[in-house]
């Protein structure tokens, strides 16, 4: 009988909670439950929507297109990956500069670290070729193994180790706004 009264009393409250819900929706008002945004995860994403104009975005993009779309088209074609965010991913490391590098060591378009392309198959990702097609086998295998493209676009950023750890406590803003960037170049891009 105890546990009946505890069931019952659950649906109840369920209830109770889907009703006052249900109200605010289409009342107009704010959930009684909306989440509290960290400050930080704010400022991240304003931070990564106005990085760059729309034409300074669309500029990289027909750089990138001009230079290497066709490599990025067959390198997307062979590891199965969508062109269009392997170009925003090369646009969003490097700024489609071949020579570009970063403090941590990644080098070249997809700002692949030289110990992920030899994990790739690839000894030198210095090359315009080579770093894209090492990027986007990495991307793949990242796809695969979390199934979700935002998770992936995290590992690449911060290492699919790092990754397991965010997932239990929050990601950084600097990840947020990684896959925000990566979002809107995605969807500007040729």
């Amino acid at each position: 009988m105890h546990k009946l009264s505890i069931s019952l009393f659950a649906a109840i409250a369920i209830i109770v909670i889907i009703a006052l819900n249900y109200q605010y929706r289409f009342v107009g008002d704010t959930s009684l439950y909306q989440e509290a945004r960290d400050n930080r995860i704010e400022k991240a994403i304003v931070k990564s929507v106005v990085w760059a104009t729309d034409e300074q975005i669309r500029r990289l993009a027909l750089i990138i297109e001009k230079k290497y779309g066709s490599q990025i088209a067959q390198i997307s074609r062979k590891y199965y990956a969508s062109p269009e965010d392997i170009k925003a991913i090369a646009i969003v490391e490097s700024l489609t500069d071949e020579n570009a590098e970063s403090s941590v060591g990644a080098v070249g378009l997809m700002g692949v670290k030289r110990t992920t392309g030899k994990e790739m198959g690839f000894d030198d990702v210095k090359g315009a070729t080579n770093n894209l097609k090492a990027g986007t086998k990495y991307y793949k295998m990242l796809l695969k193994k979390f199934k979700d493209r935002e998770l992936a676009l995290a590992a690449y950023n911060l290492g699919p180790g790092e990754v397991g750890n965010r997932l239990n406590n929050g990601f950084d803003p600097e990840t947020i706004a990684y896959i925000w960037k990566i979002r809107r170049v995605s969807r500007l891009v040729i």
